[in-house]
């Protein structure tokens, strides 16, 4: 039951600002990411993400609205966006891939991924058969030891455009 009730929560978006390192210079955004709405290509990795948490929707000119809709493993395994069998739960490489070492609080480029709460994010490699690996974007280290029943946030991944 308690699960079940876990599953369907919700977490409301802090608009704090992220805490970056200006002795320590984020990558430039062109060099790297090409935007395209309510995407984004990564040219090192080739891989697209979707530039809002799972639950929130992209607003053009406005970024990512609403609360992020946390997930148990299985629930966020499972997800399919937009009717489109490409979009994944990322690995857990692919997922640090995005994690700005310069940051916290997200550790991550909020021009590229505004609105990102500075929360734990699931990834779809599992470290056991009851755990998987997260990524926690408040310090961007990953962590392997959660339970798959805990409700977490995901974004999803494709590989290539």
């Amino acid at each position: 039951m308690a699960a079940a009730l876990s599953a369907s929560l919700v977490t409301t978006i802090s608009m704090a600002r992220a805490e970056c390192d200006p002795s320590k210079p984020s990558e430039l955004l062109a060099s790297r990411f090409e935007v395209h709405g309510d995407t984004v290509y990564d040219k090192s990795t080739d891989l697209t993400w979707i530039r809002c948490s799972y639950g929130q929707q992209w607003i053009e000119g406005g970024g990512c609205s609403g609360s992020v809709k946390l997930l148990d493993w299985d629930s966020a395994m499972g997800l399919h966006l937009q009717d489109d069998a490409d979009w994944r739960l990322p690995q857990r490489d692919e997922l640090q891939s995005i994690v700005a070492s310069n940051c916290k609080k997200p550790a991550i480029n909020e021009e590229v991924f505004p609105g990102t709460p500075s929360i734990q994010y699931w990834t779809s490699t599992a470290s056991g058969p009851s755990y998987a690996w997260v990524v926690f974007f408040r310090t961007g280290m990953p962590t392997w030891n959660f339970l798959k029943t805990t409700p977490f946030a995901v974004r999803m991944v494709r590989t290539g455009r």
